[in-house]
């Protein structure tokens, strides 16, 4: 996603006051309208109005049918994903180019910095040693399966937006707090009760 890390620096006051270690507890049903609110605000302000919302509460968005191979039943699929915040600040990528793009950026703009160790984190998260691996789900008559362990609301997004998709496509879902990292967050990126996104992006399939 070339403009996430662009707007990392918008982002930036909000990762420093989190602290993904607090615990921090709130009524399910006043989070849930809270980040109801702001994911339709996201939602909308990036021009997608028509989204979709799957019965779990994940909104999702088809930004590009894609031209490539149709996936079918029983393909394997490799697609690759941005996963930010709703300020655009992304936190993990299967693809080498932004995280080579957003380790640039920190490193060349690290003056008048007021929080260095987020800075750090940054830097480490898209180190040059990181592996950019894209993610493999295959499909079947029972729906969609991702091979390893991920937030509900991925899972969710992944089974609403892959056949609807074609290779070259991209998707974006938008998660609720509670189906991603909840009230514990992730670490020092993620916040604790934070929506989030996730861009996806279908590069290749194989048939059986």
């Amino acid at each position: 996603m070339k403009k996430g890390f662009l707007a990392i620096v918008v982002g930036f006051i909000l990762l420093a006051c989190g602290d993904g270690n607090v615990v921090v507890q709130i009524d399910p049903d006043i989070q849930l309208e809270k980040d109801s609110i702001a994911i339709a605000e996201y939602m909308n302000e990036k021009g997608y109005q028509n989204y979709l919302t799957t019965s779990s509460g994940v909104r999702y968005f088809i930004i590009e049918e894609g031209n490539g191979a149709s996936i079918d039943e029983s393909d394997f699929v490799t697609f690759d994903y941005t996963g930010m915040l709703l300020s655009d600040t992304i936190f993990d990528t299967s693809v080498k180019s932004i995280g080579d793009s957003i380790r640039t950026h920190f490193l060349e703009d690290s003056v008048g910095l007021e929080d260095k160790d987020i800075h750090e984190i940054f830097l480490a998260t898209f180190s040059e040693d990181e592996s950019y691996d894209p993610l493999k789900i295959t499909y079947s008559a029972s729906g969609w399966t991702i091979q390893g362990q991920f937030i509900s609301g991925f899972t969710d997004g992944v089974s609403a937006t892959f056949n609807k998709m074609n290779v070259g496509g991209k998707a974006i879902i938008a998660i609720p707090s509670a189906l991603a990292y909840g009230s514990n967050g992730s670490g020092a990126l993620i916040a604790p009760n934070t929506p989030i996104a996730f861009e996806l992006m279908p590069i290749e399939i194989t048939k059986q």
